[in-house]
């Protein structure tokens, strides 16, 4: 005998299978119809979907009216596919909040293809093969905070980004960039992440940020940056996150980092860095991770990083450094780094301040004999393809120390 129990479950997984399509998982009001090979959008989607996934099918095409019932979408994904997307595709989602069409081949967006989409805050249109943004595209999206345009091969226009003020989070990353507008920033008050890694660019113009007082994280890697202006971070009193990398910097005014008082990683490594202005981490007091590894640099003063006591990852592998001084200011440096270098020995009282120091890494150098009394407060010191751990009758008394002739990392 049926009881009402086994009856009221009977018409509820009817009642929430029946509106899903052949395939796909349906969970309440989620539709999932990803990697299943469509080629088509499924019809009779069930008009409380308020979350469709699309993704990784075959779709090309999207006819007129295909979501007309879906008023209720909040969050639609279409990444993966072959789009070719008309004006008017999304009509009637007025309460659609985020966006995913990366993964296709748009090329060039229609300038009403978001006509319809008044609340749409995220938005991500990364390695579409777009080649160009007109302002326009993006005029009906006043409340975008969220913007994807990597790995596409973007020309950006000065007016791009006009009518997007709400932006925080804006990836232009490996676009093949070479240059930007200089005013193309000035109206994003509310940036926050800005990538600009991966590009071409080989200059930025002076005072480029000026606007984008509330950045936190700003990537430039992988550029071809020779000179940055001493004015070019005058306004980043926020930024926590700044990576330089891969560049071809070969030296910077001391007054370029003076304003970025709350930085918290630093990256400069991969460029052509002969030396170190003086006191030019003087303004960086809350600095934690800094990374110069992959240089040129031959010397450093003594008391270069007595401003930075809360330093806990120093990298300065693959330079040309052949000594090093007692380094000050660093009572909480845990990691440091100096392999590939032309170091030979350390200074007698090298380790006195290193109170923290948990590694020190100095593999491939030229280290002929250690005085046991500098490392006495290292956890681990590693010495792989030095001189010293080459020798037979040193390998016993190295091998019963804190030092390590055979890992290579920290």
């Amino acid at each position: 005998m049926v009881t009402i129990r086994q009856l009221l479950i009977f018409l509820l997984v009817t009642q929430l299978t029946s509106a899903c399509p052949e395939k796909c998982f349906c969970n309440s009001k989620i539709v999932d119809c990803r990697s299943i090979a469509l080629q088509s959008v499924p019809r009779d989607l069930d008009p409380d979907t308020e979350t469709l996934f699309l993704d990784e099918n075959s779709l090309i095409r999207i006819p007129p009216n295909a979501f007309k019932n879906l008023q209720n979408l909040s969050y639609f994904g279409l990444s993966s596919n072959h789009l070719l997307l008309q004006n008017y595709t999304f009509e009637l989602l007025l309460k659609l909040r985020a966006l995913d069409l990366s993964g296709n081949h748009l090329l060039e967006l229609q300038a009403d293809l978001f006509g319809n989409l008044p609340n749409l805050t995220w938005l991500n249109l990364a390695n579409s093969n777009l080649k160009i943004l007109h302002g326009g595209s993006l005029r009906p999206l006043a409340k975008l905070t969220y913007l994807d345009l990597s790995n596409n091969e973007l020309t950006l226009l000065e007016e791009t980004f006009k009518h997007s003020p709400q932006l925080d989070t804006l990836f232009l990353n490996d676009n093949q960039l070479k240059e930007l507008p200089a005013t193309i920033f000035d109206r994003l008050f509310l940036l926050e992440v800005l990538d600009l890694s991966n590009n071409e660019m080989s200059s930025l113009p002076p005072q480029f940020f000026r606007n984008q007082h509330k950045l936190t994280d700003l990537r430039l890697d992988h550029n071809r940056l020779k000179n940055l202006t001493a004015t070019l971070f005058a306004h980043q009193r926020n930024v926590q996150y700044l990576t330089i990398s891969r560049n071809s910097i070969a030296s910077f005014s001391p007054q370029l980092f003076d304003n970025l008082t709350r930085l918290s990683k630093l990256d400069l490594s991969n460029n052509s860095l002969t030396h170190l202005p003086d006191n030019f981490l003087s303004s960086l007091g809350e600095l934690q991770m800094l990374n110069l590894s992959d240089n040129f640099i031959g010397q450093l003063v003594v008391d270069i990083f007595r401003y930075n006591p809360k330093l806990a990852y120093l990298h300065l592998d693959s330079n040309n450094l052949s000594s090093l001084p007692v380094f000050e200011g660093l009572p909480q440096l845990e990691e440091l780094t100096l392999s590939f270098n032309r170091l030979v020995g350390f200074p007698r009282g090298f380790a006195d301040n290193l109170v923290m120091l948990k590694c020190l890494q100095v593999t491939d150098n030229l280290i002929r004999q250690w005085d046991t009394g500098v490392f006495r407060n290292i956890a681990t010191v590693l010495l792989k393809n030095n001189p010293i751990c080459l020798t037979e009758v040193e390998s016993a008394p190295v091998q019963s120390t804190n030092i390590d002739c055979r890992k290579k990392h920290c």
